[in-house]
């Protein structure tokens, strides 16, 4: 792997291998290489522009923020292009992350959905709550019916419960958590076919 050097751009005795200097040299030498790997990471994607450029910057910020360690580096453009990949991919763990959690709906369904759910609610109500949790119970197995009863009823602690069925403490929390999805579940069945 061949190394990269920067050699200082001016001459004589004008700047004595200032930074400034070798900032400038890296830049000129190497921006729009950078650039073009950035969006070479992208795979030339118009949309993910704004992120080549935002990483390109911030791979120059970077680079001048670690000038001393870079001056005496064996492979600055190495340096440079390790350090935009890096960039360029926590920009992208960021970007996918905010959309994952992001839900855009247009506003004319959310209005008439929610005015026809409130009419509907208002013309079915439930029943008396007290039937639905125990329609909602009966589909329960009596193991399960059990341990509803001793964690959300008694509000025995996790351990005490393990100790009880004889099992261990992650056993029991695992089918405490299968209890929850359990009712969850027959919870919105329930909703959906009474309401």
């Amino acid at each position: 792997m061949p190394t990269t050097m920067v050699i200082d751009c001016c001459k004589g005795d004008q700047c004595r291998g200032s930074s400034r200097c070798f900032y400038r040299k890296i830049c000129e030498l190497y921006l729009s290489e950078v650039y073009r790997f950035c969006m070479h990471l992208i795979k030339n994607q118009s949309c993910f522009t704004f992120m080549a450029e935002e990483c390109t910057q911030d791979t120059f910020v970077a680079a001048r923020q670690q000038l001393l360690k870079l001056k005496h580096h064996p492979n600055v453009k190495g340096w440079l292009y390790l350090t935009a990949k890096n960039l360029i991919y926590k920009s992208f763990r960021c970007y996918y992350t905010q959309k994952k959690h992001e839900t855009t709906l247009e506003c004319e369904k959310i209005c008439s959905f929610s005015n026809s759910v409130e009419e509907e609610w208002e013309n079915r109500r439930l029943g008396d709550v007290d039937t639905v949790i125990v329609n909602i119970l009966m589909q329960l197995s009596n193991n399960e019916y059990t341990l509803y009863e001793d964690y959300f009823c008694r509000q025995l602690a996790v351990p005490l419960l393990a100790t009880k069925y004889n099992i261990s403490v992650t056993a029991t929390t695992t089918r405490i958590y299968r209890l929850k999805r359990k009712l969850r579940t027959l919870s919105h069945q329930y909703c959906l076919t009474h309401i």
